[in-house]
């Protein structure tokens, strides 16, 4: 080994001697933080997994069986109680609530004639002409009279309502769905679901608890 090789040699143990020192020596005191202690209150809680639900939920059906010609809500926005939501196809109904009221029309007169007749009879009930029988002939005729107008005029409403029918409103206010049927498909009151809407405020949240949770609860 030459005196050049022996003296590097020398030089880097030395060097390694120095630096494994240094890293054994103590660095100081480690920083500390200092927080003065205070006594303060502690409120208990408990948590609890829940969940949000609606209120309200309404699944919309239609009343009467008709084309549906239009709908008039935008799918999964929030609609306003009494916002019209469908509009179905008008013109039978429309003829059918005329039909009725020409059937009341006629009834009304049919009555009205027979309020006459039975008149006439009890005014010559008390003369020669007059019958007993005819006065009871259009009593009789007179109450089935009244009796069928007030028929006509049940079925002219049943035709007003089934009319109005033919307007789908919304019963309460929230979000609505996607609608199951669309313009130009025959709903019915079978033909299942057309939509649902479902309140957003107020709602409520459920949720769980065990007995013993309750108990403890109720003792705290």
């Amino acid at each position: 080994m030459t005196l050049h090789r022996l003296a590097a040699l020398l030089a880097v143990h030395v060097l390694l001697g120095i630096t494994i020192a240094e890293a054994q020596m103590p660095s100081g005191p480690p920083a500390v933080g200092v927080v003065r202690a205070e006594k303060q209150a502690v409120t208990e809680t408990s948590e609890f997994i829940g969940r949000v639900q609606a209120v309200d939920r309404v699944v919309i059906t239609a009343r009467v069986t008709a084309f549906l010609e239009q709908r008039l809500f935008i799918e999964g926005t929030e609609v306003q109680q009494g916002d019209l939501l469908y509009r179905l196809e008008r013109p039978p109904f429309e003829a059918a609530v005329a039909q009725q009221e020409a059937a009341v029309a006629d009834a009304s007169a049919r009555l009205a004639n027979a309020n006459i007749q039975l008149a006439r009879a009890q005014s010559l009930l008390n003369t020669p002409a007059g019958q007993r029988s005819a006065v009871d002939d259009a009593t009789a005729t007179q109450r089935s009279q009244a009796a069928q107008v007030m028929a006509a005029q049940a079925q002219l409403r049943m035709a007003q309502l089934n009319l109005a029918y033919t307007e789908i409103h919304a019963p309460i206010g929230g979000k609505i769905s996607r609608t199951a049927v669309t313009a130009g498909n025959v709903v019915s009151p079978g033909s299942g679901p057309l939509v649902s809407i479902v309140s957003q405020d107020p709602m409520y949240v459920q949720f769980p608890i065990a007995v013993r949770a309750e108990l403890d609860l109720e003792k705290r």
